[in-house]
């Protein structure tokens, strides 16, 4: 994808869902100023590494594999569920760092076996 279309999509993300956040659920101010560049590299890692992303969600049907993801979003509803609780703001910092490290992850899959990207 075209750098500035994609540098584009990442902003109005994190513009949106920081004003989402300011709009319903005002908070922490240090929180709700984390959650803006937190979305922007978030959706900039996920859209430059899409065709990966998708590919190593399909790639192994397996049940070992089925059980690992369950696991790993059983986990993740629950401690953003917690956080949640405590704050609304911090809920949406939670997920989206919990998407940052997968969106991280799939990138640095995507360095080492060499896949080019923008």
């Amino acid at each position: 994808m075209n750098r500035a279309l994609r540098y584009g999509v990442a902003l109005t993300v994190g513009l949106s869902v920081t004003g989402l956040v300011v709009r319903y659920f005002p908070g922490d101010p240090f929180v709700t100023a984390a959650i803006f560049p937190l979305y922007v590299a978030t959706t900039s890692l996920a859209v430059a590494h899409w065709q990966t992303w998708r590919e190593t969600s399909r790639d192994d049907p397996s049940r070992r594999s089925r059980y690992r993801s369950a696991v790993s979003v059983g986990i993740g509803t629950f401690t953003i569920n917690v956080i949640a609780n405590i704050s609304p703001s911090a809920g949406v910092a939670a997920l989206g760092l919990m998407v940052f490290g997968m969106a991280f992850g799939i990138a640095e899959l995507d360095r080492v076996s060499g896949s080019p990207s923008d």
